[in-house]
C-alpha cells in the first residue's frame, strides 16, 4: 500500500452550536475536505516539490496538504529527513516566493520554508504532518504503550506544531496538526501489531487530541484508516471519532497485485462477477464506508479516499479487459500521469463499481479515472460525507486533472 494516508472558505473550524436545555452541543464542522498528501521524497528528488503545488494549481484546490511522513521512532516524533525538510538550500527558480534560501547560520531551508511560504501565499491551507504509512507504522506499537504515549505526543507536539525543529531553528505554526497513518493497530492475532494496540491507539488519540487543545484549540487532528472489515472492525471507532476531526478511509489497495488473479484495488461497489472469497468479497468502498456509519461514525468526519495511481497484475491475455485473470505476478504500481500516457491502451470504465482498469502489452491496472472520480464524489455527496482524500499529488497530470474533479465537484460545494 502507498499510504497505505482543507479549507478554501473558512480560516478557522465552522461549528454550528445548538442550545438545547442549556447545553451546547458542538455539530461537525461544515466545511467540506479536500485532503492530498504531499511526499517528502518527491520533493527530495524533485518529482515534485512545493513549488509544484502552487503551479500545478493545487494550492487552491486542497483544504489540507499532508506531509507525509514524520518519522516514529525510540518513542518519539522525529523528522524523517532532516536535509530534505530544514536543510537543503532552494534556489530562487525552485522557490515558492521566487527568492533563494539564505545561507546564515540557523536559518530554517528545505521544504518547512518552502511550506512556510506556501501558508503566506495561501493563508487559508491548512498543512499537517502524518506520521506512518505503510513501511513506516513500526515504532506506534511501542510510542502508544501507557508508559511511552504522554511523552511521545508531546516529541510531537513540540517539534512539529510548536516548530522546534533543531537547536537554533525554531518555526511554529507551519502544521495545523497531526494525522496519523498507522497501519494498523491489532490486538491479539487479527493483524500485524500486538495485544493492547487498538485501546492503546484510541489512548494515544485521545492524548494527542489533549496536548493539541492546550496548545490552541482548533489544531487539526486526522486519521487515516483501513477500509478492510477485517482490521477496522477491531477499531473502536465510535470513540476515536470523539476526538478525530476527520477519519479518511482509504478505499485502495483493496486487492493486492499478489493475489493469483486481476482484480479491482479501488472499486465503490461489489461487482458480482468478483470471485473472491471471504473476506476480500468484502473489499469495495461502500462496504466500508457503511461500517463507519454503523459504528457511529458521524458522517461528517468521514473522508473518503481515492488513488492517484494504479495497482498493476501481471496478465497474459486481453480478456474481460484483463480483470479476473490469471497473474504470474505484479506489475509496478504507477501514477495516474502515466496511465494516461500508455498508447493504444484497452481502457474500461465500469459505472456499476464506478472504478476503471486498463490492459496494455502483459500489464493490467486498477485505477480510477476521471469517471470514477465524478461517480465517487457523487456518492460522497449522496451521503452527506465531510469529504475526501487521495495519495497522492505527485499522481496526478501537471495540470491536476484529477484533483480538478475533486475540487470543483457539486459535492464540495453542496456542504460549505
Amino acid at each position: 500500500m502507498l499510504s497505505s494516508y482543507l479549507k478554501i472558505l473558512w480560516p478557522g473550524p465552522c461549528w454550528l452550536v445548538v442550545l438545547i436545555a442549556g447545553t451546547a452541543l458542538a455539530a461537525t464542522p461544515s466545511r467540506f475536505h479536500v485532503i492530498g498528501y504531499f511526499t517528502e521524497d518527491g520533493a527530495q528528488s524533485g518529482r515534485y516539490t512545493v513549488k509544484n503545488v502552487v503551479t500545478s494549481g493545487a494550492a487552491a484546490m486542497v483544504t489540507e496538504l499532508d506531509y507525509a511522513f514524520g518519522r516514529v521512532a525510540d518513542n518519539q516524533c522525529q523528522i524523517a529527513d532532516r536535509e530534505a525538510a530544514i536543510n537543503h538550500p532552494y534556489s530562487a527558480a525552485e522557490s515558492v516566493d521566487g527568492k533563494a534560501d539564505r545561507s546564515r547560520p540557523n536559518q530554517l531551508r528545505g521544504t518547512f520554508h518552502q511550506l512556510q511560504e506556501l501558508k503566506r501565499l495561501y493563508p487559508r491551507l491548512k498543512v499537517v504532518i502524518s506520521f506512518g504509512g505503510w513501511d513506516q507504522s513500526g515504532g506506534f506499537s511501542s510510542a502508544a504503550q501507557p508508559e511511552h504515549v504522554r511523552d511521545f505526543v508531546r516529541s510531537c507536539v513540540d517539534t512539529f506544531i510548536k516548530g522546534r525543529f533543531a537547536p537554533g531553528i525554531e518555526a511554529p505554526g507551519i502544521f495545523d496538526g497531526i494525522d496519523i497513518d498507522w497501519e494498523y493497530p491489532a490486538s491479539g492475532g487479527g493483524g500485524p501489531g500486538r495485544a493492547g494496540d487498538v485501546k492503546n491507539f484510541t489512548a494515544m488519540l485521545a492524548e494527542f487530541r489533549h496536548q493539541l487543545d492546550a496548545v490552541r484549540p482548533g489544531l487539526l487532528l486526522t486519521a487515516a484508516l483501513p477500509a478492510e472489515a477485517e482490521l477496522y472492525e477491531q477499531l473502536e471507532l465510535k470513540t476515536i471519532s470523539n476526538d478525530l476531526d476527520v477519519l479518511s478511509i482509504m478505499a485502495y489497495d483493496e486487492h493486492w497485485s499478489n493475489e493469483p488473479l486481476s482484480n479491482l484495488q479501488s472499486a465503490l461497489f461489489h461487482d458480482p462477477a468478483d470471485p473472491s472469497q471471504p473476506p476480500l468479497d468484502k473489499r469495495y468502498g461502500d462496504y466500508a464506508v457503511r461500517g463507519f456509519l454503523a459504528a457511529g461514525v458521524p458522517k461528517g468526519k468521514i473522508a473518503f479516499g481515492v488513488p492517484f495511481y494504479g495497482k498493476g497484475w501481471t496478465v497474459a491475455k486481453d480478456e474481460n479487459h484483463g480483470l479476473y485473470q490469471p497473474s504470474s505476478g505484479p506489475a509496478d504500481a504507477i501514477s495516474y500521469r502515466q496511465l494516461k500516457a500508455l498508447p493504444n491502451a484497452d481502457r474500461h470504465y465500469d459505472e456499476n463499481v464506478a472504478t476503471c482498469t486498463l490492459w496494455n502489452q502483459g500489464k493490467f491496472w486498477s485505477y480510477d479515472c476521471p469517471e470514477a472520480m465524478h461517480a465517487k464524489m457523487g456518492y460522497i455527496r449522496k451521503l452527506g460525507l465531510g469529504g475526501v482524500m487521495f495519495w497522492e499529488l505527485s499522481h496526478d497530470t501537471p495540470d491536476s486533472e484529477l484533483l480538478r474533479i475533486l475540487a470543483n465537484h457539486p459535492a464540495r460545494r453542496a456542504t460549505r
